[in-house]
């Protein structure tokens, strides 16, 4: 299978923006970015403000799923230029109160709300919030899931997660084919991090092969990777930390 890391890299970016800045995969790309881009400037935003990793990064406060806050992001952002990468690495699959729904019998109301705000509504309205601060060619990668792939489910269960990662992956595609419509195109992905050692996979942990649970640090430096071949022509699908695409 073709895998995006085949191809030579395009412009680096100057200017990036991370939003879930304090995650295990978030604080990893900025880590990252910030290593394989030494004149990079990077703004990190987080509901609690993150420390900064260095003189290069900027940590805001600011919640997605609080509207006031989102409206805010443009005026905010306006004096530091034109972002030319934006990446949003938020999510919710558990908490202490709810686990991922193994049967249609645990679904609820509260449940899917959390899902749907967290991973699907706050990322959009994010981005149509971040448009005025994004640069024409701007790069736009967005924490996705292949759980959230309809074709691809041959398990069933996760009911909240699954719908809303399709759900998020709809929109990407509708994102892209309004971003196509102008001269200079904005590319928007949908990335796919791998089983990566965080908290939102901690519990399940040990269901994953030997050798298949990887580090935030090398699941950060895949998709910095990916991101850096993108081209305007893969604007709305979903690829993975291989750089392979999968099917929504």
């Amino acid at each position: 299978m073709s895998s995006v890391l085949d191809r030579g890299e395009g412009d680096l970016p100057q200017l990036a923006l991370v939003v879930g800045a304090n995650g295990g995969i978030g604080h990893a790309l900025r880590v990252r970015l910030l290593e394989r881009y030494p004149s990079l400037q990077l703004v990190s935003i987080s509901r609690e403000q993150a420390l900064p990793i260095n003189d290069r990064d900027t940590p805001l406060a600011a919640d997605i799923c609080a509207d006031d806050d989102v409206k805010s992001l443009p005026e905010r952002l306006k004096d530091y230029g034109y972002f030319d990468l934006c990446l949003i690495a938020t999510g919710w699959l558990h908490d202490e109160s709810m686990q991922p729904e193994k049967s249609f019998k645990q679904l609820s109301v509260e449940q899917m709300q959390r899902s749907f705000m967290i991973n699907t509504i706050a990322p959009t309205l994010a981005i149509k919030a971040l448009m005025p601060v994004l640069s024409k060619q701007a790069k736009i990668g967005v924490l996705s899931a292949r759980v959230g792939s309809v074709s691809d489910n041959r398990l069933g269960g996760w009911h909240s997660y699954r719908a809303s990662k399709s759900a998020l992956n709809m929109l990407i595609k509708n994102y892209a084919i309004e971003l196509s419509r102008a001269p200079k195109k904005k590319i928007i992905v949908g990335l796919q991090p791998g089983t990566t050692a965080t908290p939102l996979s901690a519990p399940f942990q040990k269901n994953v092969a030997e050798g298949h649970l990887q580090t935030p640090q090398y699941t950060a430096a895949q998709l910095v990777e990916v991101m850096a071949r993108l081209i305007p022509e893969d604007s709305g699908k979903l690829f993975d930390f291989l750089g392979e695409e999968f099917a929504p």
